[in-house]
């Protein structure tokens, strides 16, 4: 099954519903550097990642205290973001023991949760990037990240074309989106592709990301499996639309083809955000860039 197909309506980002929390959550009690606290997320996830070869870079920018994450036995979406609060809330599969204590240990995770992952912590890196309660001064990568995101929220993500019936990918409506839609469909275009990387690389290198590195044969794997992800539309970004009379006619609007990711959107996300080697960056990017020479223009903003 394509990655897509796995990860199609298990992951959201919530704008402004407010749920009830459970008792468990992780805690920065009792956190050292040195033996991280099991039940606080980024202590113990960095050290867990940093052992796999997983990317952390962006991880070590948000300060710690920053999230608050919550395990809980989902039915519609495997993981939520809620930025109003800063919380990020986990299906118990994801718990160690699938208790709702700890986070699972990533080396027994699937490349499938693994990536949900990622989705999810690339929603709290840029809800910590647009932040302004965090007391924290951005890094230069941070504000490379958040000038971008802001460039295609002016006018890539806000005057799109949509896929009213998902089926039918040739019909497309013009939609100016409101502010919550367009950092939405920013979040989850981004956050899709990030689990794609992820998904992908574990599914190339066998789990062994610490002792492979990326050969010419691994890289032609990759641009194949990501000229495919693209041309079925694996990689396109959505939105719950803020409008209630909307949300009862469809839950998510996916945008077309004009409007997603863009070859320089891949570079910063694999760069600076992912810290891949400028070879994978290359082919990736002109994956997107001949894609963008069959496919319809995305609509002037002037």
């Amino acid at each position: 099954m394509s990655y897509f197909g796995r990860i199609l309506g298990q992951a959201i980002l919530v704008s402004l519903i407010s749920v009830n929390m459970p008792i468990q959550a992780w805690s920065a009690e009792d956190t050292t550097s040195s033996r991280p606290n099991p039940r606080h997320p980024w202590p113990a996830l960095l050290q867990q990642a940093d052992t796999q070869g997983l990317p952390t870079g962006f991880l070590k920018h948000i300060d710690p205290k920053f999230v608050t994450v919550h395990f809980e036995d989902l039915r519609t979406y495997a993981a939520e973001y809620h930025p109003h609060d800063h919380t990020m809330i986990l299906n118990l599969r994801l718990s160690f023991n699938e208790a709702g204590g700890a986070l699972a240990d990533l080396a027994r995770m699937t490349h499938h949760d693994v990536a949900l992952l990622y989705h999810e912590l690339l929603h709290a890196y840029l809800d910590y990037l647009y932040a302004t309660d965090h007391g924290q001064a951005l890094t230069a990568e941070d504000q490379k990240v958040l000038e971008a995101a802001n460039n295609q929220m002016a006018c890539h993500y806000r005057f799109v074309r949509i896929n009213p019936i998902r089926q039918l990918k040739g019909a497309t409506e013009l939609r100016f989106l409101s502010d919550q839609d367009t950092w939405e469909v920013m979040n989850e275009t981004w956050a899709v592709f990030v689990g794609w990387v992820l998904w992908t690389k574990l599914e190339l290198f066998q789990d062994h990301l610490t002792t492979k590195s990326w050969t010419p044969a691994l890289i032609e794997q990759w641009t194949q499996r990501l000229r495919d992800a693209v041309h079925s539309g694996e990689l396109l970004g959505y939105y719950e639309p803020d409008d209630p009379e909307e949300r009862q006619i469809a839950r998510k609007r996916f945008i077309a083809p004009s409007n997603g990711l863009t070859p320089q959107d891949v570079e910063l996300l694999l760069t600076t955000v992912l810290g891949e080697p400028p070879e994978l960056v290359q082919a990736s990017t002109a994956v997107f860039e001949q894609y963008q020479t069959t496919m319809e223009p995305a609509p002037s903003c002037d």
